[in-house]
Parts: structure tokens; sequence; C-alpha cells
């Protein structure tokens, strides 16, 4: 029974109790005295007008922003939306694409196809072909077609996930993949390979799918799996339906992240011993040292370096980066953040000057077009290299693709031997990295963490262990 129908029943002040245990719920601080203002509230606004109820709730229960964004979508899910807004985000999709390493793969493949008749007979789908092209569309039916076939709909545990994802993958004839896989192992390496990813996008888009009809279909008691389950997703992949539920865990990470290595105390550090000026002082008490003296220790604070990629293939990434370093400033030592594609450019004031959502889409909108690494690394040794030292650690996000020309890894190098540490995140499943036109194998060389990076629960574990680092 829907939210809306169920609490129809009850008596206005249990519809309202339960309401805000469900706010509560999506982390909401809700004291006992917000409670019973609330409670005023709805008791002098009343029941029957929707909209009136709604800002009424919500002047006394959301007292930030990001707070009345969050109540605004649980007062719909909680309510019931209007009609007219039921079907307003029915089309809505993220369109980010994947990897453009597709059609390499593909190549690959096809060669080994003509070598072996037989092996090409096996792989004569629809599926395989539109894998090999990198036919999103294609694709997307594919899945959409097995998810119906499946009944993925009437997921309702996270138990289940495992089990629906084999469905599908059945459903969609992965098996033919899997025996070309152990065909190829031995005798064709590069061909094994291209199967390999080609099988790993697919259950990637598979594992995506199931996942979002866990997402619809969950019942209300399952927020804290649904969170789980959304943390772990590709953040490429996420619905444009599944945006604000996505800053709400954001804004929940950075809170624990914050209140963890807040907390933290550095040592102070006395130096060594000045044996002269501690004798000195000790002539006046008959050379007892009562006051021992320390040289100074200077210490120079840390900065941070951030180089995104907001090219079409990982702006949906860098977008969630930079928002959750931005969220990170109170506990974050002097930070710098850069946005490129085919140039690189300092955005460092833009996010500091304007709210950081339209700060971002600006900076995505000014910097994003193809990739060229060459260009980014040069632009930078311009701007920043100067102040690159051995307090500096500079993250790096980026696929590492650049489009088959030359990346200029000497000026990664040079970055490298300048800086505390250097982080490339890469969104990109780790099988992929040094297929086709990825430089990850030179990238891997040239840095000391070089970790994918495609969900939430990774992001917070990077910046978990850079934080750690930085406070030891």
């Amino acid at each position: 029974m829907a939210h809306a129908e169920r609490f129809s029943q009850d008596a206005p002040t249990d519809r309202l109790l339960a309401f805000i245990e469900f706010l509560r719920g999506r982390d909401l601080l809700i004291s006992p005295a917000d409670s019973l203002v609330a409670m005023e509230v709805a008791g002098l606004v009343g029941y029957e007008d929707r909209t009136l109820l709604k800002d009424g709730l919500g002047s006394a229960l959301a007292k930030s922003k990001f707070e009345i964004e969050v109540f605004n979508e649980a007062f719909e899910q909680y309510f019931g939306a209007p009609s007219s807004d039921k079907n307003k985000n029915k089309n809505s999709s993220d369109n980010t694409p994947d990897s453009p390493s597709s059609q390499e793969l593909g190549e690959q493949l096809s060669q080994a196809m003509q070598a072996q008749p037989e092996l090409a007979k096996n792989l004569s789908s629809e599926l395989v072909e539109a894998l090999q092209s990198g036919d999103e569309a294609a694709i997307a039916i594919a899945v959409e077609t097995a998810a119906q076939q499946v009944d993925v709909s009437a997921i309702k545990l996270l138990t289940q996930r495992g089990q629906y994802i084999r469905k599908m993958l059945d459903a969609l004839g992965e098996q033919a993949l899997r025996d070309a896989a152990v065909e190829l192992e031995s005798t064709e390496p590069a061909a094994f390979e291209a199967v390999q990813a080609l099988r790993e996008q697919l259950r990637n888009k598979v594992r995506d799918r199931v996942d979002r009809a866990y997402m619809v279909h969950a019942s209300g008691d399952a927020e804290d799996m649904l969170d789980e389950a959304l943390s772990n997703m590709s953040l490429g992949n996420v619905d444009q339906h599944h945006r604000a539920r996505l800053k709400r865990l954001l804004e929940r990470m950075t809170r624990k992240l914050a209140a963890r290595h807040g907390r933290v105390r550095k040592r102070v550090k006395r130096g060594q011993l000045a044996v002269p000026a501690t004798l000195r002082k000790a002539m006046a008490t008959d050379g007892i040292p009562f006051k021992p003296q320390w040289r100074k220790s200077v210490r120079r604070k840390p900065q941070i370096l951030i180089l995104c990629d907001v090219s079409g293939s990982v702006a949906a990434y860098a977008k969630f980066l930079l928002l959750f370093l931005h969220s990170l400033q109170d506990i974050l030592p002097r930070t710098r953040s850069f946005a490129s594609s085919s140039n690189l450019g300092e955005v460092t004031e833009t996010l500091r000057a304007l709210p950081v959502e339209i700060a971002i889409e600006r900076v995505n909108l000014k910097y994003g077009g193809a990739t060229d690494y060459a260009r980014a690394f040069e632009d930078f040794a311009s701007l920043a290299m100067a102040d690159i030292n051995r307090v500096t650690t500079v993250i790096i996000l980026g696929d590492a693709r650049n489009n088959n020309t030359d990346p200029r890894l000497d000026l990664l190098a040079d970055i490298r031997s300048k800086c505390r540490q250097l982080i490339w995140l890469n969104p990109e499943n780790q099988r992929s990295w040094g297929t086709g036109d990825s430089e990850m194998p030179g990238v891997i060389r040239n840095c000391d963490v070089a970790a994918e990076c495609s969900t939430l629960k990774q992001l917070e574990r990077v910046i978990d262990d850079l934080l750690a680092q930085l406070n030891s």
C-alpha cells in the first residue's frame, strides 16, 4: 500500500510522527523540539492544503539548502507526488558515454573470429555485434528486454541481487562469451582479453540495471540497503531520478569524514635540543638546565592540487569528486582545483565564488570536450609547477585515454618528482586499463597511487586514506 493511502487512515499526529521518523532515516537531524514545532505548525495549517502543509513543515524541519532538497524529495515520496508531477522524470536518463575502448576491443575480437570460423559461428549474435561496435542503444535495448524476461521488478531483497544478475546474463546469451573466453585463453591472448573486457562491460550494465530495479521496487523498510546499493553503483550510471539521494549520501560521508579527521590533533614537534642556548640559560641557575631550549621546527602546511578531466567520458565522476572535496574544505588543507579536456585552467575561485553545483556546471561547459592530456599537462606546468613542493599532494581524475596521441607522460614524471605524492583516480574498471588507447600502464609507473574510483564508496575510501596521511 502506498504511503499516502496508508497514512490517510491514521490520526494526523501519528501520520506526522511517522513522517518525521521517515526524515530521520534520511539523515535529517530533527530534535524533539523541532518535532513539537512541526506538530504545532501542522495543527495551524491543517492537512487539507498539500502545498501549505509542505511549506509549513519544511520551514520547521529543514534548516539548510541541502536539508530542504532532502525534505522536498522525502515529502513527495511519503505523501505521494501530485498527478502532474508523476511522470516528470519518466524519460530522464544519464547519457554519460562509456569507455571509448569498445571499438578497439571489437576489432581484436573480429580478427580472431576471422581466423576461427567456428568461433565466429558461436558468437554471431546482435548483442555481440553491439558490444563490438560500442552501440549503446542496442545494448540498452537488449539489457532491458532481458530485464523484462526475468521480471527483475520482482526483486525485493538485496540478497536476490546475484540471482537476478545471473538470470539476466543467461537471458542475454552471455554463455557464448564465456565459452569463447575458454577457447581463446590459450590460443589468442589478445582476443581473450577483448572477450573478457566485453563480458565485464555487459556484466556492469546488468549489475546497474538490477541495482536500479532494486532501488525502485524495494520496500521503504530497506533504506539502508538502498543506500548501500547506490553507494556501490557506478556514478556514471546513476539515474537522474536518484541524484538527490546520491547527494544525501555524499553529505553523510562528508560529515563522517569531518568528524573522524577533524578530531585528529597534530603532534607538536619541538625539534632538537639547542645545547648552546640551554647552557647559556643554565648559567643563571648554577648550571642546572631548568629551561631547556629547543630548535624551532618549521613545518610547512600541506596543499592539494586537483586535476579533473571533465571530458564526456568522465564528466559525471569529476562532478562528484569536486563536490566531495568542496564539502570537505573545513578539514582539508590548502586546495587548488583545475579542470581540463583539450586545455586546462584553474577553477578554484569559481568553486569558491558560486554555489558549488552552479560552479561545477560552468566548469563542465567551459572545459568539456575531447581529451588531450599532453596539452593539459603543459598548461598545468605553466600554471602550477612552480608551486609544487614536498608537501604537495596532486590528485588527477581521468580515464587516461588520449585518442592514440602522445600524452606527455614525461611531464607527469616531472610532477611526481616535485610533489609529496601523486594520486591517479580512474573511473574505468581496472580490467580495461591498458586496452585500446588507454595510457594507464605508463601512468601507473609515474604515480604513488593508481586506484579505480567509479563509485561513491570507492571515492570515500580514497579521500579517507588521504586525510589520514595528511594528519599523520
